[in-house]
């Protein structure tokens, strides 16, 4: 069979293995461009494809009037198509299809997509997909009929389709035969061998049409998508399809607002203004203040433009009579592109923008006209109004095109293209979606980062009429909804100011992209009528203060990272600019603590970094003008910084709790019924070793903030264990075990990721911004895969985190698993060994030789970056300094390092039933200074078990309440009973008392065992209060005002406090006794 997925590589080529003790870990040695895998998309699935480059190609077919032909004047694939010369009541017959009754078939079952891969069970999915080409459009449809036979196909067919004619340049129709074309009244042969094709409708006697590239499948994917030629009957696995793109296109064509009452002045004048703005981010200005920055932008800018000229030199355009040929095009989801094709996508990024820049930066007139042939190309080869291509699903990285077009406006209009080019626009964009606003629900967060600023780019492209006025309020209300919190796991911004994608917290890409997009859409609609909410700009900026909060650095933990767990920095390489937008109003500071929090980032950030956004492809931040502002901002605010300092800061949504104190920095992760554990990728090798990272990993570190975790010695991708992660207990498997390709399965639809534990704990609480806690019910639900390995349903703990002052007490209860295999272990740090910096057991150093090898019950143990852990009570201490064997990721590839490591772990043993831990770690203290802490205890340990975890911290005077399950009867303690699982934190004495609450339980609509295909009404589902009752020991009063106190009375000498939680926040209720009590 002739080899249809382009760039494919041989069988072994894609699956070596590592030749080492990690034998059994697969290594992705997949060549650039590769982009299906063989055991992911098998041959089944393509029966046959028929290209039409030669009169043998056209045995199969006969016509009924007209005639047929190979033709090279428009192609799909290879250098020609099948031209029918249609004539009225004739028709184009394939009397005996090879491969069709293949495709009309059964599909036993699997996962046949390479991109976004699921299971799919046994079914009928097959069909076919083609190209269709005209020169001239037609009013009439075209009809397909599928029969046994011809007589069949005549006059009782199986299966019936129309193609709506009325366009111009290439169509592509995907049909699943079964939903889309199933004749309802059919009765008879499952067999399918004969197609036939007939114009019906319109007033002309004959036509030409081209059909090219036509693949017959078992699978046709669930990805396509309705247009104005083809309209589907899909059925739909998810409720809702975030890229249907037709019901907006003609919502956006009826909806009458080109008959709206407008001022033109208005209109024209703030367009106006906003076109200014926009130009000068992309361009600048004649200062040249971006040079300052030092970021490289200029050299990437320049190498943009030569690959972006020698990119226009592989399409081989050619115009021949009024048409633009070209290498054909397709979806960035069609898996079935022609052996020469391209993406559309693709092309946009790498030829667009870069011509418009060199037409527009160095003056170069023939780049703008190889820019208009780029445009005329695009259209003709099916990226136009109307066109899903067959699929628009991921159809995103519109900016590059929308900023090239702006960019030569003037030009286009000049040759009566442009309203073209806006055309295409309206329909990519959506913009009929922004006309009636869905507020019970999230948008999709690549609508925001890939085409927020299309749409109005789109709307500032047009005429200053009174579709554009109504558009421009429209896109204003749009906006301030997407700032807007969003509702359950949707996407976008949570009330905590996580960020969701992939119905999960996702805090360094994705939604992060989308924020920096609000901010500088915040900065180009300032003073004028359709500038943000103030709402919305307080939300911002507020996010904004909260990210810089949460980074040691620009460094996160890895956990909220996604599947990109090496590209943990989302500050530097996207959110920078926002905080100057934020902070801007024009060129003026607006917001002085935001400048100098943007100054202190300034400052430790990569220049070069941002510049990823700088030039446009998925998302775009503006070019030139924006390292101009960032500048500027920088040279007003001067030598002032605003760093984040101390703090204690929770985000119920991510799981995620941050402990900030001098210059040493805490942050752990967990997950629970509604934040999954980990997202990998299953053919690209992304985050294949992140099972644990969301099992307690307490990511301690004490140092400058600038150089991130790196600088503290952990380096996560230069030779790290997976399995030992601080913090965390897991199991102590080796490397290869630890390794996880994901693959979609009958029950886990979509992969073994992105999966909920069935317990709600797993969350944090913060007392006044300043101390705080982290508690876990640590169950592993997922799986279990066969073995019991690495998803394993027996694993159980609970965990606690503690953190008030310099100090971190960690406790550990009921741990078990019947795991008879692996030890299981948590961890108390792991570094990178630097010679340089010693580790010291109980005072004295352990050197730097290797290997070192101790075992101990208590004492304590000194990390590199000065770190104190003390562990209690009998603990099984194990030190290892090693040459640890590991795996670096390199690009798609996992490679083997050995590289010298030390850690220290807590074993738990084999099938540990009933494991437990207690250990303290101190902070910014010196060796001398730690002595007191060894001798005696800061805290006291109330209750270690399986229904509660609570401490009493002396100095403090905090007494903190893990309660895993409510009891009436609290023995130990200020509180005596809590009626609902709950975080408490009771400070006395001092001026006041303050009680702290926290309902773990976020209290989201919850839903099966992992994300996959989550119904619309849960992921929109908005989160539910709890009112929790808890009585304290004695009289108490209102200290001062907390709206979530809901009542507060006396019984019998104590007192009872009815709490409204909501969203995991913690509250904050000031008490004090009365002197006459």
């Amino acid at each position: 069979m002739k080899i249809l997925f382009r760039f494919l590589v041989t069988l072994c080529s894609l699956w070596p293995t590592v030749n080492c003790a990690l034998a059994d870990v697969p290594v992705f040695a997949r060549e650039g461009g590769t982009r299906l895998l063989k055991d992911t998309v098998p041959d089944a699935v393509l029966v046959r494809q028929l290209q039409f480059e030669s009169p043998s190609e056209l045995n199969d077919w006969s016509t009924e009037k007209g005639s047929i032909e190979i033709s090279p004047r428009h192609y799909k694939g290879g250098k020609a198509s099948m031209l029918w010369k249609w004539e009225k009541g004739g028709m184009l017959r394939a009397d005996h299809l090879r491969g069709l009754q293949e495709a009309g078939g059964v599909y036993p079952g699997g996962s046949p997509e390479f991109y976004e891969p699921a299971f799919y069970p046994e079914g009928r999915y097959g069909g076919l997909k083609m190209w269709l080409y005209q020169e001239k459009p037609q009013k009439g449809v075209l009809v397909f009929q599928v029969g046994s036979d011809p007589e069949a196909a005549r006059k009782a067919p199986r299966y019936k389709f129309q193609v709506n004619l009325d366009f111009t340049g290439w169509r592509a129709v995907w049909v699943n035969l079964e939903e889309d074309a199933r004749v309802a009244s059919y009765s008879g042969s499952d067999t399918v061998k004969s197609i036939m094709a007939y114009v019906s409708g319109g007033p002309k006697e004959k036509g030409e049409l081209f059909i090219d590239h036509l693949s017959l499948l078992t699978f046709i994917s669930n990805k396509r998508h309705s247009d104005l030629q083809f309209v589907n009957r899909k059925r739909e696995f998810r409720q809702a399809d975030s890229y249907e793109i037709l019901k907006p296109y003609r919502d956006y064509r009826e909806s009458g607002i080109d008959g709206e009452a407008f001022d033109p002045e208005i209109v024209g004048t703030n367009a106006g203004i906003i076109t200014e703005r926009l130009e000068f981010l992309i361009l600048g200005d004649s200062s040249g203040d971006w040079k300052e920055r030092r970021s490289g932008i200029g050299k990437k800018m320049g190498a943009a433009i030569e690959l972006g000229l020698s990119y226009y030199d592989k399409l081989h355009l050619r115009r021949d009579h009024g048409f633009v040929n070209g290498r054909p095009m397709f979806a960035s989801r069609d898996e079935h592109p022609a052996e020469n094709g391209l993406v559309f996508q693709e092309v946009a990024q790498k030829a667009t923008f870069p011509l418009a820049m060199d037409y527009r930066l160095n003056g170069k007139a023939a780049s703008e006209e190889k820019l208009v042939d780029v445009l005329d190309y695009f259209e003709d080869q099916g990226f136009a109004p109307g066109s899903a291509m067959g699929t628009v699903d991921h159809v995103i990285r519109l900016n590059a095109i929308a900023n090239a077009i702006f960019l030569i406006r003037d030009e286009l209009k000049t040759e009566n293209k442009l309203d073209s080019r806006i055309n295409m626009l309206l329909w990519h964009t959506r913009m009929g979606s922004i006309l009636d606003i869905d507020y019970t629900r999230g948008e999709n967060t690549d609508k925001v980062r890939g085409g927020a600023l299309v749409k109005l780019i789109t709307i500032l492209l047009m005429e200053n009429n009174a579709s554009k006025s109504y558009l421009l309020n429209a896109f204003k209300e749009y906006m301030d909804y997407v700032i807007g919190f969003a509702p359950g796991y949707s996407d976008t911004i949570k009330p905590d100011y996580s960020v969701y994608h992939h119905r999960g917290t996702y805090l360094n890409s994705y939604g992060i992209q989308a924020v920096n997009t609000m901010a500088m859409i915040g900065w180009l609609l300032r003073d004028t009528p359709y500038a943000l909410s103030d709402r919305s700009v307080s939300i911002l900026k507020k996010l904004l203060v909260k990210h810089s909060q949460i980074a040691f650095g620009t460094d996160l933990h890895y956990g909220v990272s996604g599947r990109f767990p090496h590209q943990n920095s989302a500050i530097g390489r996207f959110l920078l600019p926002a905080y100057a937008f934020m902070a801007l109003q024009g060129d003026e500071t607006t917001d002085t603590a935001l400048a100098e929090r943007f100054n202190y980032l300034y400052r430790i950030t990569d220049p070069a970094e941002i510049t990823g956004i700088l030039i446009p492809a998925l998302t775009y931040s503006g070019t030139f003008g924006t390292l101009d502002l960032l500048v500027r901002l920088h040279r007003k605010t001067g030598d002032r910084e605003n760093s984040p300092g101390n703090g204690n800061y929770t985000m119920p949504y991510s799981g995620l709790s941050v402990h900030r104190k001098d210059s040493a920095y805490a942050a752990v992760k967990g997950y629970n019924r509604y934040i999954w554990d980990f997202e990998t990728g299953s053919s690209k090798g992304e985050n294949s070793l992140g099972r644990y990272l969301s099992f307690g990993y307490l990511i301690t570190v004490q140092g400058r903030e600038e150089k991130g975790f790196e600088g503290a010695g952990i380096s996560m991708n230069s030779g790290y264990h997976w399995a030992f992660l601080p913090g965390a207990t897991t199991k102590a498997l080796p490397m290869e075990k630890v390794f996880f390709q994901n693959r979609a399965t009958k029950k886990y639809i979509e992969g073994y990721h992105r999966s909920f534990s069935r317990t709600a704990f797993a969350n944090g609480l913060s007392q006044e911004g300043k101390n705080g806690m982290f508690a876990m019910e640590f169950r592993d639900d997922v799986g279990p895969d066969k073995e019991k390995t690495l998803f394993d349903d027996t694993f159980r703990a609970r965990k606690s985190y503690f953190f008030i002052g310099d100090e971190i007490i960690c406790l550990g209860s009921d741990i078990c698993n019947k795991d008879e295999r692996y030890h299981t272990v948590t961890t108390l740090f792991q570094y990178k060994q630097d010679a340089r910096k010693l580790t010291y057991y109980n005072g004295e150093s352990l050197g730097a030789g290797l290997p070192v090898n101790r075992t101990a019950t208590d004492g304590y143990i000194t990390d590199q970056n000065g770190i104190h852990y003390i562990v209690r009570n009998g603990g099984d201490v194990h030190i290892e300094q090693t040459a640890l064997e590991s795996l670096v990721r390199d690009g798609k590839i996992y490679k083997k390092v050995t590289v010298p490591s030390i850690k220290v772990y807590l074993d738990h043993g084999m099938s540990p039933a009933g494991g437990e831990y207690e250990y303290q770690i101190v902070l910014n203290t010196s060796k001398k200074a730690l002595e007191p802490f060894v001798t005696h205890k800061s805290y006291k340990v109330l209750e270690k078990n399986r229904e509660i975890h609570s401490i009493y911290h002396q100095k403090s005077g905090i007494t903190a309440y893990a309660v895993f399950t409510p009891r009436s009867g609290l023995k130990k303690g200020p509180v005596m009973a809590v009626d609902t699982p709950t975080l408490m934190m009771f400070r006395e004495p001092g001026e006041y008392a303050v009680l702290t609450v926290a309902d773990p339980d976020i209290k989201l609509k919850p839903w099966n065992h992992n994300m996959s295909r989550m119904p619309d009404e849960i992921v929109n589902g908005t989160g539910e209060g709890s009112l929790l009752t808890i009585t304290l020991k004695g009289t108490w009063y209102e200290a001062g005002t907390s709206p979530a106190l809901k009542s507060l009375r006396h019984l019998g000498g104590n007192t009872v406090l009815e709490v409204f939680c909501k969203d995991g926040r913690s509250v904050d209720i000031p008490l004090k006794k009365r002197e006459n009590d």
